[in-house]
């Protein structure tokens, strides 16, 4: 993937722009993996936000079946719109080879938002190959200094 598809792809996310010029690059060799990063963190917590506002309004509406239809429908388009956003921005950091600790950080933790399930179970009860992918994810997120929750 190219600079400057990448660039388009964090200008389509964040209009406001990312000022990642040609200087920036070359002084940070991860700056565009870190404002990967920082876009898919952003979507990513919209995404659990909007995940857990459905759940609350499905609840909340159990009583008035025509307003959760309507409610749903809504939500769903949301997430969607949310969902296609982080697309381009998941397959960008896959795409580019981290060069730093630092854009490892962000891959690593992008692996691990890929591989949440492992997480849902201690270590102990993971088969050997989620087990050795946890502990490499975990290990390497703890070296960038990136927190996994």
């Amino acid at each position: 993937m190219s600079l400057d598809e990448t660039l388009r792809i964090l200008a389509s996310v964040e209009p406001s722009g990312l000022m990642l010029d040609e200087q920036a690059v070359e002084s940070n060799p991860d700056a565009v993996l870190v404002a990967l990063g920082r876009s898919f963190e952003a979507l990513s917590a919209e995404l659990a936000t909007l995940q857990q506002q459905d759940v609350e309004s499905a609840v909340a509406s159990c009583d008035a079946k025509s307003q959760m239809a309507a409610a749903a429908a809504a939500s769903v388009d949301r997430i969607e719109a949310v969902l296609s956003s982080l697309d381009p921005i998941e397959r960008a950091i896959m795409a580019i080879p981290a060069k730093t600790v630092v854009g490892l950080g962000v891959k690593a933790r992008h692996a691990a938002h890929v591989l949440s399930n492992y997480w849902t179970d201690v270590p102990e009860r993971l088969d050997w190959d989620a087990r050795t992918v946890r502990h490499l994810i975990e290990s390497a997120c703890s070296v960038a200094g990136v927190d996994l929750s």
